[in-house]
């Protein structure tokens, strides 16, 4: 359907097979649709079980790597009337892409805000980004609090390791509402990115008192609570 180049992710391409199902694809990896839709929706059912997120009758969403929103549609879906999102894309052509074919646009109770998730976290602008949608702050300096963070910030098939630091994985954490979950996604489909993941999970232990996982086909969930 389309082919562009972006500076930030390089090649994209949005293909549509003859039933109607659009993907898009960076990094010769599914972003959108097909397996990536499968796996989230499964994922999303199992954080939506977690015992302190299923009895939130107003679910506060934070998604870091948006995309063209196939998460936050997964949100929205399960709480159609009582979810609060923001989500941060860093690539404003996926955003472009999103509202294009897939009903970006479109998402009630959804804040896009583009740039670069993880400079934000890391730094006061990211209370102004996300204030006009989900602020309770009585101050301009308050950190904002989510009971759902949802961490997807993979570049094509990389992880940037700037998302693996002990400062960026401590400011999550306090990103989180008290019961609140940080959820990770990262791939688990050969051994470099199998030793990559459980070496990752290790690193939550000493700033999360529970980590489990969910395994999901190619994919692993890191599900990290406070």
């Amino acid at each position: 359907m389309e082919k562009i180049y972006s500076p930030i992710n390089g090649e994209i391409l949005v293909v549509e097979d003859l039933f109607g199902r659009r993907e898009v694809m960076i990094g010769r990896v599914a972003q959108s649709g097909g397996l990536a839709e499968k796996l989230w929706r499964e994922g999303i059912g199992e954080i939506l079980r977690d015992k302190d997120i299923k009895d939130m009758k107003k679910l506060r969403v934070l998604i870091l790597g948006l995309g063209v929103g196939t998460l936050a549609k997964l949100v929205t879906k399960r709480h159609p009337l009582d979810a609060e999102i923001v989500g941060i894309e860093i690539d404003p052509l996926v955003v472009e892409l999103g509202k294009k074919y897939f009903g970006l646009g479109e998402i009630p109770n959804l804040k896009i805000v583009v740039g670069d998730a993880i400079s934000l976290v890391q730094s006061s602008k990211f209370n102004t980004s996300t204030s006009s949608v989900l602020s309770r702050a009585k101050s301009r300096d308050k950190v904002q609090s989510f009971d759902l963070v949802i961490v997807d910030l993979y570049l094509g098939q990389e992880f940037p390791k700037e998302a693996e630091s002990e400062d960026f994985l401590r400011r999550l954490g306090k990103l989180a509402n008290k019961g609140g979950l940080v959820v990770f996604n990262r791939l688990y489909f050969n051994r470099h990115h199998q030793e990559a993941a459980n070496q990752f999970k290790k690193n939550l232990t000493p700033i999360f008192s529970q980590v489990k996982t969910k395994k999901l086909v190619t994919n692993l969930l890191i599900l990290a609570s406070l």
